[in-house]
């Protein structure tokens, strides 16, 4: 999912990164997701809070949480958001990191084209405590490692009926990302670790689908998108970019033993959105994975929007 990231994710986003993005969160489309309504431009100012936690196959539930801060200009808006992702289990030899994530991200819209880009940096502190020598001593771990991540994306808002978009969306994003592995002997116990980097490029496309209810104080959405990454050890510890709002990868770690392999999978997801009065919303969104190469993700997110 950096989004996932990376932050995932690399977001972001950034997706992205997301996306990680905060994970995904479907909000209006169409002019109303260009900062338009009336209650846009009173008030311009978005302070964005999201947490969950994704269930990755066969490995311990990954917490996150993330902060944003955006401001819209009429069609165009930035964002600034700072994302932690906890470390979960590793899988056999990956050790895990705390990874920190600080991204930006802008986008315009122009008619019914949403155009966005994103960048992130971050910081992984790595935690070899569960990695012991036929002593019993823990191995010792070098430095923390880092990330980075960048891309963009585009849509496209159709209007199926006054209250019924379809989004067609896709994405690009170049990732590279530090991590650590255990060193074993002959016994097969760790004796040490050895830091690594991985880089690679993803691709996505997929639709939202999004209603707008109860006089556009809410949205529902359904979200689909495919995934292709040139290196998985790269893209997936990261997740996609979470920041462009259609898209689906959630920013958490997908810890990968096997560096320079690639790979395709989709993703589905729900979301629900709705104002509890003008100056607060509630988001929630599930995020599910099929067929992604090292273990499929189950990601919940909640999150509030208050716009002043």
């Amino acid at each position: 999912m950096l989004r996932q990231i990376l932050l995932a994710g690399l977001l972001a986003a950034t997706a992205s990164a997301a996306a990680a993005q905060e994970g995904t969160v479907t909000q209006s489309v169409g002019t109303q997701s260009a900062g338009t309504q009336p209650a846009d431009r009173e008030r311009p100012w978005t302070l964005s809070l999201s947490g969950g936690l994704t269930a990755v196959q066969a490995q311990a539930d990954q917490p996150f949480a993330s902060l944003g801060l955006s401001r819209s200009f009429g069609n165009s808006w930035v964002k600034a958001e700072a994302t932690y992702v906890g470390s979960g289990d590793a899988r056999a030899l990956t050790i895990p990191a705390d990874t920190f994530i600080g991204g930006l991200s802008a986008g315009h819209y122009i008619g019914a084209t949403g155009l966005e880009a994103h960048v992130m940096l971050g910081s992984r502190s790595f935690d070899a405590s569960s990695f012991r020598t036929q002593a019993g001593v823990p191995i010792s771990v070098g430095r923390s490692g880092s990330l980075f991540g960048i891309g963009g994306s585009i849509s496209h808002d159709i209007a199926l009926q006054d209250r019924l978009f379809l989004t067609p969306y896709a994405g690009v994003d170049y990732n590279q990302i530090d991590f650590a592995v255990a060193l074993t002997g002959p016994t097969g116990r760790p004796l040490s670790s050895q830091r690594q980097s991985a880089s690679g490029v993803i691709g996505n496309a997929g639709a939202a689908l999004t209603w707008l209810f109860a006089a556009d104080s809410g949205s529902i959405g359904l979200n689909a998108a495919v995934n292709t990454a040139s290196n998985i050890a790269a893209v997936a510890q990261v997740g996609g970019n979470t920041t462009g709002g259609q898209r689906t990868a959630a920013g958490t770690p997908r810890f990968v033993d096997a560096p320079k392999t690639s790979g395709t999978w989709a993703e589905l997801g729900a979301s629900l959105s709705f104002n509890a009065s003008k100056a607060v919303a509630i988001d929630l969104s599930v995020i599910q994975t099929l067929s992604f190469p090292f273990g499929d993700t189950t990601a919940g997110i909640a999150g509030l929007r208050f716009r002043f």
